[in-house]
Protein backbone atom coordinates (compact mmCIF):
# COMPACT_ATOMS: atom_id res chain seq x y z
CA UNK A 1 0.00 0.00 0.00
CA UNK A 2 2.97 2.31 0.44
CA UNK A 3 3.09 3.30 -3.23
CA UNK A 4 -0.58 4.34 -3.12
CA UNK A 5 -0.13 6.17 0.14
CA UNK A 6 2.88 8.05 -1.24
CA UNK A 7 0.85 9.26 -4.22
CA UNK A 8 -1.89 10.62 -1.94
CA UNK A 9 0.59 12.10 0.53
CA UNK A 10 2.09 13.98 -2.43
CA UNK A 11 -1.38 15.20 -3.38
CA UNK A 12 -2.02 16.26 0.21
CA UNK A 13 1.23 18.25 0.36
CA UNK A 14 0.32 19.92 -2.92
CA UNK A 15 -3.09 20.92 -1.58
CA UNK A 16 -1.53 22.35 1.56
CA UNK A 17 0.66 24.63 -0.58
CA UNK A 18 -2.16 26.01 -2.74
CA UNK A 19 -4.63 28.78 -2.06
CA UNK A 20 -8.31 28.13 -2.72
CA UNK A 21 -8.09 30.36 -5.79
CA UNK A 22 -5.14 28.44 -7.20
CA UNK A 23 -6.82 25.10 -6.48
CA UNK A 24 -9.98 26.14 -8.34
CA UNK A 25 -8.33 28.07 -11.18
CA UNK A 26 -9.63 26.84 -14.53
CA UNK A 27 -6.97 26.98 -17.22
CA UNK A 28 -7.36 26.82 -20.95
CA UNK A 29 -4.40 24.41 -20.99
CA UNK A 30 -6.63 21.86 -19.23
CA UNK A 31 -9.73 22.51 -21.36
CA UNK A 32 -11.10 24.89 -18.71
CA UNK A 33 -10.68 22.43 -15.85
CA UNK A 34 -8.92 22.98 -12.54
CA UNK A 35 -6.38 21.23 -10.36
CA UNK A 36 -9.24 20.51 -7.96
CA UNK A 37 -11.29 18.83 -10.67
CA UNK A 38 -8.44 16.51 -11.59
CA UNK A 39 -7.71 15.70 -7.97
CA UNK A 40 -11.39 14.95 -7.32
CA UNK A 41 -11.59 12.66 -10.33
CA UNK A 42 -8.52 10.63 -9.31
CA UNK A 43 -9.63 10.53 -5.68
CA UNK A 44 -13.07 9.21 -6.51
CA UNK A 45 -11.73 6.18 -8.37
CA UNK A 46 -9.74 5.14 -5.30
CA UNK A 47 -12.62 5.90 -2.98
CA UNK A 48 -15.08 4.02 -5.18
CA UNK A 49 -12.85 0.95 -5.20
CA UNK A 50 -12.17 0.94 -1.47
CA UNK A 51 -15.87 1.40 -0.66
CA UNK A 52 -16.83 -1.42 -3.06
CA UNK A 53 -14.56 -4.09 -1.56
CA UNK A 54 -17.07 -5.37 1.04
CA UNK A 55 -19.70 -6.01 -1.68
CA UNK A 56 -17.18 -7.67 -4.00
CA UNK A 57 -17.95 -5.57 -7.07
CA UNK A 58 -16.92 -2.15 -8.28
CA UNK A 59 -18.52 0.20 -10.80
CA UNK A 60 -16.50 3.35 -11.41
CA UNK A 61 -19.24 4.82 -13.59
CA UNK A 62 -21.62 4.77 -10.62
CA UNK A 63 -19.23 6.54 -8.26
CA UNK A 64 -20.57 9.57 -6.42
CA UNK A 65 -19.15 12.85 -7.65
CA UNK A 66 -18.41 15.11 -4.69
CA UNK A 67 -18.01 18.57 -6.22
CA UNK A 68 -16.98 19.92 -2.84
CA UNK A 69 -13.63 18.09 -3.24
CA UNK A 70 -12.84 20.07 -6.39
CA UNK A 71 -14.00 23.40 -4.96
CA UNK A 72 -12.63 23.40 -1.41
CA UNK A 73 -8.98 22.61 -0.88
CA UNK A 74 -9.39 22.12 2.89
CA UNK A 75 -12.20 19.63 2.32
CA UNK A 76 -10.07 17.81 -0.26
CA UNK A 77 -7.31 17.52 2.34
CA UNK A 78 -9.75 15.99 4.82
CA UNK A 79 -10.96 13.48 2.22
CA UNK A 80 -7.38 12.56 1.30
CA UNK A 81 -6.57 11.92 4.97
CA UNK A 82 -9.62 9.65 5.19
CA UNK A 83 -8.51 7.85 2.03
CA UNK A 84 -5.05 7.29 3.52
CA UNK A 85 -6.70 5.65 6.54
CA UNK A 86 -8.83 3.43 4.26
CA UNK A 87 -5.75 2.31 2.34
CA UNK A 88 -4.32 0.92 5.59
CA UNK A 89 -7.37 -1.31 6.00
CA UNK A 90 -7.03 -3.14 2.67
CA UNK A 91 -3.86 -5.16 2.56
CA UNK A 92 -5.20 -8.49 1.26
CA UNK A 93 -5.94 -9.23 -2.37
CA UNK A 94 -9.14 -11.02 -3.35
CA UNK A 95 -11.37 -11.36 -6.41
CA UNK A 96 -13.79 -8.63 -7.44
CA UNK A 97 -16.25 -8.13 -10.25
CA UNK A 98 -15.80 -4.96 -12.29
CA UNK A 99 -19.03 -3.61 -13.73
CA UNK A 100 -18.25 -1.81 -16.98
CA UNK A 101 -20.56 -1.11 -19.89
CA UNK A 102 -17.59 -1.63 -22.20
CA UNK A 103 -17.02 -5.22 -20.99
CA UNK A 104 -18.67 -8.21 -22.59
CA UNK A 105 -21.82 -8.90 -20.53
CA UNK A 106 -21.17 -5.59 -18.70
CA UNK A 107 -18.87 -7.24 -16.15
CA UNK A 108 -15.45 -8.84 -15.88
CA UNK A 109 -13.41 -10.62 -13.24
CA UNK A 110 -10.66 -8.64 -11.54
CA UNK A 111 -9.07 -8.31 -8.12
CA UNK A 112 -8.43 -5.66 -5.49
CA UNK A 113 -4.73 -5.57 -6.39
CA UNK A 114 -5.44 -5.20 -10.12
CA UNK A 115 -7.89 -2.37 -9.50
CA UNK A 116 -5.49 -0.63 -7.15
CA UNK A 117 -2.89 -0.70 -9.94
CA UNK A 118 -5.50 0.76 -12.30
CA UNK A 119 -6.33 3.50 -9.80
CA UNK A 120 -2.63 4.25 -9.32
CA UNK A 121 -1.98 4.56 -13.06
CA UNK A 122 -5.12 6.65 -13.46
CA UNK A 123 -4.12 8.97 -10.61
CA UNK A 124 -0.59 9.40 -12.02
CA UNK A 125 -2.13 10.41 -15.34
CA UNK A 126 -4.17 13.06 -13.53
CA UNK A 127 -1.10 14.18 -11.59
CA UNK A 128 0.55 14.87 -14.96
CA UNK A 129 -2.43 17.03 -15.89
CA UNK A 130 -2.32 18.70 -12.48
CA UNK A 131 1.35 19.51 -13.08
CA UNK A 132 0.32 21.32 -16.28
CA UNK A 133 -2.19 23.27 -14.20
CA UNK A 134 0.50 24.07 -11.64
CA UNK A 135 2.76 25.34 -14.41
CA UNK A 136 -0.08 27.55 -15.68
CA UNK A 137 -0.28 29.25 -12.27
CA UNK A 138 3.51 29.25 -11.80
CA UNK A 139 3.34 26.82 -8.88
CA UNK A 140 5.02 23.70 -10.30
CA UNK A 141 7.84 24.14 -7.77
CA UNK A 142 5.57 22.79 -5.00
CA UNK A 143 5.71 19.23 -6.39
CA UNK A 144 8.72 17.01 -7.00
CA UNK A 145 10.00 16.29 -10.51
CA UNK A 146 8.55 12.76 -10.53
CA UNK A 147 5.03 13.97 -9.74
CA UNK A 148 2.84 12.76 -12.59
CA UNK A 149 5.46 10.46 -14.11
CA UNK A 150 4.57 6.77 -14.50
CA UNK A 151 6.63 4.32 -12.47
CA UNK A 152 7.50 2.39 -15.64
CA UNK A 153 8.93 5.61 -17.10
CA UNK A 154 10.95 6.26 -13.94
CA UNK A 155 12.36 2.72 -14.04
CA UNK A 156 13.20 3.11 -17.74
CA UNK A 157 14.98 6.41 -17.11
CA UNK A 158 16.99 4.99 -14.20
CA UNK A 159 18.19 2.00 -16.26
CA UNK A 160 18.97 4.20 -19.27
CA UNK A 161 21.13 6.62 -17.26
Amino acid sequence: MQIHKQLWEDMLLMCQALSEEQYRYKTQLLNQSSIGEHLRHAFEFYDCLLNAIPEGFVDYDARPRDKKIEQQCAYAQLKIKQLLEKLDLHTNDRPLILHAREAQNNATATSIERELIYCLDHAIHHQALIKIGLKAIKMSHIVHNDFGVAYSTLRYRSHKA
